[in-house]
């Protein structure tokens, strides 16, 4: 009898002792903010029974911005940057293209103005991924001072799937008001499906020669291909 219950002592030991080490070893539940750590003590993290909860002013104050409660409701007032990031999203859902061609077109008039904000508006996500970077690093400023791209007066559209359109165009490359070359554009446009609303997004670009404007971010030429 002794010997069971020595047995039975030396068991639940083990038992406490391999189980203390699986929660001591299970990972905590990481922070990041811009792809940088936080302590989880700074938010004041706390996990009950599989739902994670934050303190609201430990994230808002760590964003710089302040949080009050006043009359049974909460304000948060948060920095001028975060409200520049709204005004820019919401510029980008007005660009959001309801048609292939219109994609095409808010593309282009990007390409004419320089505005690399306006093209990278109507890429898709796979292609916004991929060319934020260098958008960035050019300050969102493409092209050159010439020669520009002149007006697109027609478009030769191929329905590939339901969902997919490979639209082509020739562009004139324009010095001053004349008229030097002539470009050539192939552009695949998808359909970006979404629980609110499907749009359409550029998620190719093959020019004849992709330098013919100066700085053209996202476009491939044929050569590159396989």
């Amino acid at each position: 009898m002794k010997l069971n219950r020595k047995v039975m002592i030396t068991a639940c030991a083990a038992f406490m002792f391999l189980s203390g080490s699986v929660i001591a070893t299970a990972p905590a539940t990481r922070i990041f903010i811009n792809h940088v750590e936080f302590s989880s003590s700074t938010f004041k993290l706390n996990v009950d029974k599989g739902t994670t909860m934050v303190s609201l002013r430990s994230i808002v104050e760590q964003l710089r911005g302040k949080v009050s409660y006043k009359d049974n409701s909460i304000y948060v007032t948060m920095p001028e940057s975060s409200t520049l990031s709204m005004q820019v999203n919401s510029l980008e859902n007005a660009l959001r293209s309801g048609s292939p061609e219109e994609a095409i077109q808010t593309w282009i008039k990007g390409v004419q103005r320089r505005s690399g904000a306006m093209q990278y508006a109507v890429l898709s996500p796979d292609l916004r991924e991929s060319t934020k970077q260098e958008f960035e690093g050019n300050f969102w400023v493409t092209g050159g001072s010439s020669p520009r791209m002149g007006n697109v007066e027609q478009f030769n559209t191929k329905k590939i799937t339901p969902d997919q359109v490979l639209i082509s165009f020739d562009y004139p490359l324009v010095v001053m008001t004349e008229t030097i070359g002539t470009g050539h554009a192939s552009i695949t446009v998808n359909k970006i499906k979404r629980e609110s609303n499907d749009y359409w997004a550029i998620s190719d670009i093959i020019l004849k020669d992709p330098e013919d404007t100066g700085i053209m971010i996202g476009a491939n030429d044929p050569s590159q291909l396989s």
